[in-house]
């Protein structure tokens, strides 16, 4: 496996806005609910293959940028892509699962949902390593290296002296849930991270420095930290996450 090791896949919010899926008429809600459901089986399945959160992590990451390259309407398989991701991701975690487990999972996660015992597995499992991977790899460049906001959260909480454990796990979950959301293919990790820690700080009354800002000593700015706040409150609104 061959791929850049600086995380540099990054869009702004007019190439979302204009995004391959919008420009096929597919509306906002809808790609957003999309990107969430693909997100949510990388998840269950992450589970159920017994894989760490940051293989997870990784795949939604994938798919999230994928997804700024293609459209929905082309690739509506969200399953397909999702199943592609979780097993790219666990590669390149390095606690790779075989394709044929992959494939099962997939398979158990679909019969529970359709409530029916049979699906096509040759399909699937030609599809993802035939097709599918070639499609994601070509489309997002080969940049496949991650930072997540999690590495930060924890620093940043330990330099700030924050001893709230309630904190700690909220912004951790927050953390966990902005990656449901196009935050990682706008802003850095570091950005994420004050975002989250920002938003628990405010949940539970916790004090932060102001003078000077705390941000400052970790290169974010106020704009990128109320966006991930305000994207966040947009997401458990709207999808009640």
């Amino acid at each position: 496996m061959i791929y850049t090791a600086i995380d540099t896949f990054y869009v702004t919010e007019e190439e979302l806005i204009n995004s391959p899926s919008r420009k096929d008429g597919i509306d906002e809600l809808t790609e957003t609910a999309l990107r969430i459901h693909g997100c949510n089986l990388i998840q269950e399945s992450g589970i159920l293959l017994r894989l760490p959160q940051s293989v997870m992590a990784t795949g939604q990451v994938l798919f999230h940028r994928f997804y700024c390259k293609k459209s929905f309407a082309n690739f509506n398989n969200v399953k397909i892509v999702s199943a592609t991701c979780i097993w790219l991701a666990s590669k390149l975690e390095e606690i790779p699962r075989k394709t044929i487990h992959v494939c099962n999972v997939f398979r158990r996660m679909e019969c529970k949902r359709e409530n029916s015992v049979e699906w096509n597995y040759i399909d699937l499992k030609t599809e993802l390593i035939i097709e599918t991977e070639i499609h994601v790899l070509r489309e997002i460049g080969f940049i496949c290296h991650v930072e997540h906001p999690h590495k930060f959260v924890s620093i940043y909480i330990a330099i700030l002296e924050i001893t709230c454990p309630e904190l700690k796990q909220e912004a951790w979950n927050l953390a966990n849930d902005s990656l449901r959301t196009t935050l990682c293919v706008r802003f850095k990790s570091e950005i994420v991270a004050c975002g989250v820690i920002y938003a628990a700080a405010r949940r539970f009354q916790v004090p932060l420095p102001e003078n000077p800002p705390w941000w400052i000593a970790f290169d974010a700015v106020k704009d990128g930290i109320d966006e991930v706040c305000r994207v966040l409150a947009h997401l458990y609104h709207k999808f009640r996450i």
